[in-house]
Protein backbone atom coordinates (compact mmCIF):
# COMPACT_ATOMS: atom_id res chain seq x y z
CA UNK A 1 0.00 0.00 0.00
CA UNK A 2 0.95 3.80 -0.97
CA UNK A 3 2.27 5.87 2.32
CA UNK A 4 1.32 9.26 2.29
CA UNK A 5 1.68 11.75 5.21
CA UNK A 6 -0.96 13.23 7.68
CA UNK A 7 0.66 15.99 9.59
CA UNK A 8 3.94 14.49 10.17
CA UNK A 9 3.15 10.80 11.10
CA UNK A 10 3.10 8.39 7.86
CA UNK A 11 -0.29 6.67 7.26
CA UNK A 12 -1.20 3.93 4.75
CA UNK A 13 -3.64 4.86 2.52
CA UNK A 14 -6.76 3.08 1.06
CA UNK A 15 -7.90 1.54 4.36
CA UNK A 16 -11.28 1.40 4.88
CA UNK A 17 -12.83 2.87 1.75
CA UNK A 18 -16.02 4.57 1.45
CA UNK A 19 -18.70 4.08 -0.71
CA UNK A 20 -17.49 7.61 -2.03
CA UNK A 21 -14.23 6.58 -2.72
CA UNK A 22 -12.44 8.56 -0.01
CA UNK A 23 -11.10 7.07 3.17
CA UNK A 24 -13.24 6.58 6.13
CA UNK A 25 -10.95 7.90 8.86
CA UNK A 26 -10.23 5.47 12.15
CA UNK A 27 -6.50 5.51 14.35
CA UNK A 28 -4.58 6.55 11.29
CA UNK A 29 -4.38 9.86 11.59
CA UNK A 30 -3.13 9.44 15.23
CA UNK A 31 0.50 8.64 16.45
CA UNK A 32 1.23 5.38 17.50
CA UNK A 33 3.22 5.18 20.91
CA UNK A 34 4.30 1.60 22.04
CA UNK A 35 4.59 0.51 25.71
CA UNK A 36 7.27 -1.35 26.93
CA UNK A 37 7.93 -3.15 30.21
CA UNK A 38 10.56 -3.20 32.58
CA UNK A 39 11.71 -4.60 35.68
CA UNK A 40 13.55 -2.19 36.84
CA UNK A 41 13.03 1.51 35.46
CA UNK A 42 16.44 3.06 36.68
CA UNK A 43 18.14 0.22 34.48
CA UNK A 44 15.88 0.81 31.86
CA UNK A 45 15.95 4.72 31.75
CA UNK A 46 20.35 4.62 31.08
CA UNK A 47 19.74 2.43 28.27
CA UNK A 48 16.97 4.05 26.23
CA UNK A 49 18.99 6.97 26.98
CA UNK A 50 22.37 6.39 26.92
CA UNK A 51 22.39 3.42 24.86
CA UNK A 52 19.79 4.28 22.53
CA UNK A 53 20.44 7.84 22.27
CA UNK A 54 16.52 8.48 22.68
CA UNK A 55 15.64 11.83 24.12
CA UNK A 56 13.80 11.41 28.00
CA UNK A 57 10.79 13.74 27.69
CA UNK A 58 9.33 13.07 31.06
CA UNK A 59 10.79 13.31 34.38
CA UNK A 60 13.95 11.57 35.46
CA UNK A 61 11.80 9.67 38.44
CA UNK A 62 8.93 9.52 36.26
CA UNK A 63 6.78 6.26 34.98
CA UNK A 64 5.89 5.53 32.70
CA UNK A 65 8.88 7.16 31.18
CA UNK A 66 8.33 8.19 27.69
CA UNK A 67 11.56 8.86 25.17
CA UNK A 68 11.06 10.54 21.56
CA UNK A 69 12.30 9.03 18.75
CA UNK A 70 12.56 9.74 15.12
CA UNK A 71 9.79 11.52 12.72
CA UNK A 72 8.01 12.72 15.86
CA UNK A 73 7.25 9.27 17.20
CA UNK A 74 7.55 8.52 21.10
CA UNK A 75 8.17 5.02 23.18
CA UNK A 76 7.03 5.01 26.57
CA UNK A 77 8.58 2.32 29.20
CA UNK A 78 6.75 1.55 32.25
CA UNK A 79 7.75 -0.58 35.35
CA UNK A 80 5.97 -3.36 35.70
CA UNK A 81 8.49 -5.97 37.97
CA UNK A 82 6.45 -9.40 37.81
CA UNK A 83 6.29 -8.86 33.76
CA UNK A 84 8.30 -11.44 31.09
CA UNK A 85 9.06 -9.59 28.31
CA UNK A 86 7.74 -11.94 25.06
CA UNK A 87 10.93 -13.45 22.94
CA UNK A 88 10.03 -11.80 20.01
CA UNK A 89 10.07 -7.91 18.76
CA UNK A 90 7.39 -5.24 20.17
CA UNK A 91 9.12 -2.18 18.87
CA UNK A 92 10.80 -1.63 15.64
CA UNK A 93 13.03 1.12 14.07
CA UNK A 94 13.24 1.73 10.43
CA UNK A 95 16.80 2.17 10.15
CA UNK A 96 19.60 3.56 7.44
CA UNK A 97 22.92 1.69 7.39
CA UNK A 98 22.21 -0.96 9.51
CA UNK A 99 25.85 -1.94 9.44
CA UNK A 100 26.69 1.16 11.03
CA UNK A 101 23.41 1.53 13.17
CA UNK A 102 24.80 -2.39 14.44
CA UNK A 103 28.37 -1.18 15.01
CA UNK A 104 27.78 1.98 17.29
CA UNK A 105 24.97 0.21 19.54
CA UNK A 106 27.44 -2.28 20.26
CA UNK A 107 30.09 0.24 20.84
CA UNK A 108 27.46 2.31 23.53
CA UNK A 109 27.15 -1.71 24.84
CA UNK A 110 24.06 -2.82 23.43
CA UNK A 111 23.78 -6.72 22.91
CA UNK A 112 22.41 -8.09 19.75
CA UNK A 113 20.10 -11.09 20.07
CA UNK A 114 20.11 -13.54 17.48
CA UNK A 115 17.22 -14.65 15.81
CA UNK A 116 16.50 -18.90 14.25
CA UNK A 117 18.33 -19.25 11.46
CA UNK A 118 15.01 -20.54 10.12
CA UNK A 119 13.57 -16.79 10.37
CA UNK A 120 11.23 -15.61 7.48
CA UNK A 121 10.07 -12.28 6.53
CA UNK A 122 7.09 -12.48 4.48
CA UNK A 123 7.92 -15.79 2.96
CA UNK A 124 11.78 -14.53 2.42
CA UNK A 125 13.97 -16.88 4.53
CA UNK A 126 17.25 -15.30 6.20
CA UNK A 127 20.66 -15.47 5.18
CA UNK A 128 22.34 -14.72 8.64
CA UNK A 129 25.49 -12.20 8.22
CA UNK A 130 26.78 -11.70 11.33
CA UNK A 131 24.08 -9.62 13.55
CA UNK A 132 22.26 -8.96 10.49
CA UNK A 133 19.60 -11.01 8.94
CA UNK A 134 19.35 -10.53 5.17
CA UNK A 135 15.78 -11.50 4.14
CA UNK A 136 15.90 -9.98 0.29
CA UNK A 137 13.72 -7.62 0.95
CA UNK A 138 14.63 -5.99 4.56
CA UNK A 139 17.57 -6.53 6.41
CA UNK A 140 17.36 -6.93 9.69
CA UNK A 141 18.92 -6.80 13.62
CA UNK A 142 17.87 -7.53 16.99
CA UNK A 143 18.67 -6.06 20.25
CA UNK A 144 17.79 -6.95 23.45
CA UNK A 145 17.38 -4.31 26.29
CA UNK A 146 18.24 -4.48 29.72
CA UNK A 147 15.11 -5.82 30.75
CA UNK A 148 14.43 -8.62 28.60
CA UNK A 149 12.38 -6.71 25.55
CA UNK A 150 13.46 -7.52 21.64
CA UNK A 151 13.79 -4.40 19.42
CA UNK A 152 13.72 -4.98 15.84
CA UNK A 153 16.23 -2.61 13.48
CA UNK A 154 14.69 -3.09 9.99
CA UNK A 155 16.34 -1.02 6.71
CA UNK A 156 13.72 -1.89 3.72
CA UNK A 157 15.95 -2.46 0.37
CA UNK A 158 12.83 -1.92 -1.68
Amino acid sequence: MPLDCVGTHPTVSGLLPDPDGGRRRMLDRFPLNPVLPAKDGDRARAFYRDVLGLELLSGPDDDPMMFRAGSGTLLMVTEIPGRVPPGYPMVSFLVEDIEAVVRDLKERGARMRPMPATATFDGHPAVARGDIMDFGVVRSAFVEDTEGNVLALNELLV
